[in-house]
């Protein structure tokens, strides 16, 4: 099986980049699996059994629902093995690509442990203008819902993808999601002649709109809507409208305005100002910030209450 794990600042294209990756690659795409850090964590610690306990308390996993015997599972004598049976439960495939498309945003806070246990894998940054994601992420219930916090979350969400395309430019490649989002063959060819080892790789607009077979969860189905279709322009700008002036103006205020410079997208406000006491009262962010309001977490609660808990112990 060879990876590649895609990662981001939340918010910021990744299951729509693994959707078409599992199409242009024929590839294999699960949902999320952030599950991988603690079970990836505790096998290399104590083995199977210990990452069988975390699996069975993870919520993320429930969402996998191919799974693979329990007694695979506890057989296996490596990390990379037992991670092999969950993507490929009925077997890796012998006459096709074992091509494993992960789209886990955090992929890159476990970027070294990933490179241990799959030292051939490569690895996509995937980067997003900040005011969009802080545009997409902000009705949901998680993530920031002021332009104060959003400005700083971006920018350290987005700094661990961007050393490891610094420091380990051979096995990862940053990626604009502009570029990808709009259909730019270049930026698509560039990708996959990384991804495939062939420089000379190309892509066709006929291949970007090809369908992956990729079935999201109803849990995150919500969340994605350009996922299964071709790539459109129509999503990189809509957060110029759909935030305020003064949200734009105090998100570049803010970490993320020197980071979406160096990143060549351009301010709206080159001297933007930033919040007032009084906005950061408002916003929560004032004496101290508030860490999670309590409708989103209720909101949270709700929707994994309709995950429904299956042990692995059911798994056939």
């Amino acid at each position: 099986m060879r990876p590649i794990f895609i990662g981001a600042c939340p918010r910021s294209g990744t299951t729509f980049l693994g959707d078409r990756l599992g199409a242009l690659l024929a590839g294999r795409v699960l949902p999320e699996s952030q599950f991988k850090r603690p079970a990836l964590r505790a096998f290399l610690q104590k083995g199977p059994e210990a990452a069988l306990a975390i699996l069975e308390q993870e919520r993320s996993y429930q969402l996998w629902s191919n799974r693979p015997p329990r007694a695979a599972l506890q057989a296996c004598t490596d990390a990379r093995q037992f991670m092999t049976h969950l993507v490929f439960p009925d077997g890796v495939p012998t006459d096709g690509p074992a091509i494993w498309i992960d789209h886990t945003p955090v992929n890159f806070e476990d970027f070294q442990m990933l490179r241990q246990v799959f030292p051939e894998a490569r690895f996509v940054n995937l980067v997003r203008d900040g005011r969009a994601v802080f545009a997409s992420v902000r009705g949901l219930e998680w993530g920031p819902s002021n332009p104060i916090y959003a400005s700083r979350w971006w920018a350290a969400r987005s700094a661990p993808g961007l050393a490891a395309g610094l420091t380990f430019p051979d096995q990862c490649l940053t990626a604009r999601y502009e570029d990808l989002a709009r259909g730019d063959l270049t930026a698509w060819s560039r990708l996959l002649g990384f991804l495939t080892g062939d420089p000379n790789r190309t892509v066709t607009q006929d291949e970007l709109m090809a369908e992956s077979g990729f079935a999201l969860p109803d849990f995150t189905r919500h969340q994605h809507q350009m996922v299964g279709q071709a790539p459109s322009a129509a999503s990189t700008d809509r957060w110029r409208t759909a935030l305020t002036p003064r949200d734009i103006e105090i998100f570049e205020a803010g970490t993320g305005g020197a980071l979406l410079e160096t990143l060549g997208y351009d301010r709206v406000f080159p001297q933007a100002r930033a919040a007032r006491r009084t906005e950061r009262i408002r916003m929560g962010e004032w004496p101290v910030r508030i860490t999670m309001e309590p409708v989103k977490q209720v909101k949270q609660a709700l929707r994994w209450s309709r995950v429904k808990s299956t042990s692995l112990a059911g798994a056939a």
